[in-house]
């Protein structure tokens, strides 16, 4: 039987400024996740923070009862600005809404029925490396998306890069990395990143894989020995890019519950993030649509 995947993270109350639109949503990466694996089949539990007086949020997930709250005085914030060409600037305010090892255990979720657990931070506060130790402890795949450890606020709430600190105490219990190729410089100090350098990073820290995405220009998939190039997907409905490596690393996992072919996986997140774009939100599309294009693409 397969196990579960988990999501871990904050939920937010998302502003999403267009060239085209603009509208409040409601967001956050573990959001983005359980949508799509909602609609990928597959079976899932999020484990969230969000403000006391926002639980009316829960109502924007596909299932509520999949749904685990640890609340916080407040919900955290993003305003996403995106221009023509889809580059971004953010503002945010950050509460350090942290999700500690007790704090999962005081869901009562029992841990024996999940095999993965994706977790995004979107601040430095949101995931110690004692919670990753925790999951791992459970015999729990885990796969970091790193990208809010790399990110603060100044005083005007503008999202500014930040180091960051300590990352060998939250590698040493990390299964996959994920992170896209600015933040993967931005992370260790690379000024342009090369097989060799990767494949370091991944032997000093004891990963199994790491995942970089380029946007158009596709994907890297490593592992110890080896890199995998994921084409990107391309297309003319550029309408929603929030939440793209959210749903590209959600539908990669559940994937690889089917195959070993890491191609394959990511070939199926590619499909999957493709028909994420062309629509606002999270996806809505049928599942056996992405598997009829992977299989044309595979043949």
């Amino acid at each position: 039987m397969k196990k579960k995947i988990l999501t871990i993270g904050p939920v937010t109350k998302d502003k999403i400024i267009t060239p085209h639109h603009e509208y409040n949503h409601i967001g956050g990466a573990s959001y983005y996740q359980i949508c799509t694996l909602h609609q990928l089949n597959t079976s899932t539990t999020a484990i969230i923070s969000i403000g006391e007086n926002d639980a009316k949020m829960i109502d924007e997930f596909p299932d509520k009862k999949q749904v685990k709250t640890i609340t916080y005085p407040q919900t955290m914030e993003y305003t996403n600005i995106y221009k023509e060409n889809m580059t971004r600037t953010q503002l945010a305010t950050l509460p350090p809404n942290t999700i500690t090892p007790q704090k999962i255990e005081n869901t009562n979720i029992n841990l024996k029925n999940y095999g993965y657990a994706i977790l995004s931070p979107l601040c430095p506060y949101d995931i110690p490396p004692e919670t990753i130790k925790y999951l791992k402890e459970h015999d729990i795949e885990t796969i970091l998306s790193a990208q809010g450890y790399l990110r603060s606020t100044d005083s005007h709430n503008n999202v500014i890069s930040t180091t960051w600190k300590n990352k060998e105490e939250y590698l040493k219990y990390t299964d996959t990395l994920t992170l896209d190729n600015h933040e993967m410089k931005k992370a260790f100090n690379l000024e342009s990143i090369s097989d060799d350098e990767v494949y370091n990073i991944i032997s000093e820290n004891n990963l199994k894989t790491i995942i970089i995405t380029k946007a158009e220009q596709g994907s890297d998939i490593y592992t110890n020995n080896t890199k995998i190039h994921i084409p990107a997907i391309k297309t003319d409905k550029n309408i929603d890019p929030t939440g793209l490596g959210d749903t590209y690393i959600a539908s990669y996992i559940s994937k690889k519950q089917d195959t070993d072919s890491i191609y394959t996986a990511g070939l199926f997140a590619a499909i999957t993030t493709k028909y994420k774009i062309e629509t606002r939100g999270p996806i809505n599309v049928n599942k056996k649509i992405i598997e009829k294009e992977l299989e044309e693409r595979l043949n």
